[in-house]
């Protein structure tokens, strides 16, 4: 069986005849038409490609193609950018014709791929990278972020088969059903028999089999961190529509790759019954792991006040408990994720917040900025001190970002010089309590890292019901996490709802 590169193996010396054909495309040429092509890659595919750019053009063609190669349908997405841009030329029919040896061709009807997929739909298994790298070989190319098992099964259709003929993917549904449920277990087995009898491999496949029966298979880590990331948008011009965006992940020691799942779009309400499903759901698929849970919600500036923590985070329950009570909760910024411009600040900022909490799990006193000032000459100053002080990681608003006060240009100063964290009170940040709490929260030694110490607040303050004055039920954190950026889709129908 030859490798979807027509080459013998599955190093990434296949990947050559690629480069050397690309550098001949006059739009490809310079640094800023080679960043534009992945940029439209990335459009195209749906997430980030993560590719280095680089001033040597042949080093910067590499980081692409390896990036497609390792992506389904990341080739073809290649290809179909380029005709675009290069329609006709005579070194694009050569590139096109070495992208067409380098697809994989289809190894089983799409039917039958389509139930498989459906099968794994919302099974976890925390350590799917290494079962990757165990199936696919030393040679393969590795994993890039926001993987999930279509992705991976895809990925394997385009590596050779080990020396006994049987197919990748084959050992990989193999290896999958010894650790899942064994009901789903013998469901893939059965779809591997159908697959193995349409290759002639099935004494190959059962001798797999009987192997991995004998395999130990490696334990999920211990109370690992895990997320169920959230991002609000509105939708439609009206005002009073919704559209919810999610991605899981239960484990993010191999690097992040988180799942997408399907959109909801809907009015507040129905937003908020969404959220509490898709929290029941995590607790419920995560369990038996015992992972520490942290709930992220995404949001554009004209949505940061919102009291996410205080949605409840069941459906129906006689005593309704805010998320912010049962899980740490943070907000994050979709206008930073989006703002490539903003990042080189905000990845050096975050580095130096983290050095600090390694050190002793609290923020230095003159790593804060707390801003009094509410008008256009604080926000100057504001913009200023940030422009001096390298080491300033956190900031505690004047105001909240809401109404006509300067609560959200705090926030994009703070966004723009790179703060990952900023802290205000949905109400009135002037007050005593508001101030204080912050500052033990960043300040003072305790247990737990400073979002399980707000998440204590919050708990705190239920007790004495949601018309009280305690600070934590109107408490906001942005914690914002520069490594795990989530990339959302074009909008496509909510679920239920066929586009005609």
């Amino acid at each position: 069986m030859t490798t979807a590169d027509g080459s013998n193996g599955s190093g990434h010396d296949a990947l050559w005849p690629l480069v050397e054909a690309l550098r001949e495309l006059s739009c490809l040429a310079e640094v800023g038409d080679r960043n534009f092509v992945v940029r439209m890659l990335s459009g195209m595919l749906g997430a980030h490609l993560p590719v280095e750019e680089h001033p040597i053009a042949v080093r910067h063609l590499y980081g692409i193609v390896e990036a497609c190669r390792q992506r389904p349908n990341g080739l073809t997405a290649l290809r179909e950018v380029l005709d675009r841009i290069e329609q006709g030329s005579k070194p694009m029919r050569r590139v096109r014709a070495i992208i067409t040896q380098m697809t994989a061709l289809e190894m089983w009807p799409d039917d039958e791929r389509d139930l498989l997929f459906e099968l794994l739909r919302g099974v976890v298994v925390p350590d799917i990278g290494d079962i990757y790298r165990f199936v696919a070989g030393p040679g393969a190319p590795g994993l890039l972020g926001q993987t999930t098992f279509p992705e991976v099964f895809l990925l394997l259709e385009t590596l050779n088969a080990d020396p006994d003929g049987l197919p990748k993917p084959l050992v990989f549904v193999e290896y999958l059903a010894t650790r899942v449920r064994l009901d789903l277990a013998s469901e893939l087995r059965r779809w591997a028999d159908r697959q193995a009898t349409r290759f002639g491999v099935v004494n190959e496949l059962q001798a797999v089999r009987r192997k991995f029966v004998h395999v130990p298979m490696p334990a999920p880590p211990p109370r690992s961190q895990a997320y169920l990331v959230l991002l609000l948008q509105l939708d439609g011009p009206s005002g009073d529509r919704f559209r919810l965006s999610h991605w899981t992940q239960l484990d993010v020691t191999q690097g992040w790759y988180p799942e997408h799942g399907p959109d909801f779009v809907g009015p507040l309400d129905e937003i908020k019954y969404r959220v509490a499903e898709l929290a029941e759901a995590t607790e419920a698929n995560w369990a038996q792991y015992e992972p520490e849970i942290c709930v992220e919600f995404v949001l554009s500036s004209d949505l940061l006040n919102l009291d996410v923590d205080q949605w409840q985070w069941e459906t129906d329950s006689s005593v309704p408990e805010p998320v912010g009570c049962r899980f740490p909760v943070a907000i994050r910024s979709l206008e930073r994720m989006k703002a490539g411009k903003w990042h080189r600040s905000w990845r050096s900022r975050w580095k130096e917040l983290n050095h600090q909490l390694e050190e002793d799990g609290t923020i230095a006193v003159e790593s804060n900025y707390c801003h009094p000032a509410r008008d256009e000459d604080g926000l100057r100053t504001l913009t200023s001190v940030f422009a001096r002080e390298g080491r300033l990681v956190s900031l505690v608003l004047g105001e909240p970002p809401a109404g006509d006060g300067t609560g959200r240009d705090q926030v994009l100063v703070g966004l723009r010089a790179g703060i990952p964290v900023i802290f205000w009170h949905r109400q009135d940040c002037r007050l005593a309590e508001f101030t204080q709490t912050v500052a033990k929260l960043l300040h003072e030694e305790a247990p737990g890292n400073v979002l399980e110490r707000v998440r204590y607040v919050r708990a705190n303050a239920f007790e004495g019901g949601p018309d009280t004055a305690h600070v934590g039920n109107h408490l906001t954190v942005l914690w914002d996490d520069p490594e795990r950026v989530v990339v959302p889709r074009d909008p496509a129908p909510p679920e239920g709802v066929v586009r005609t």
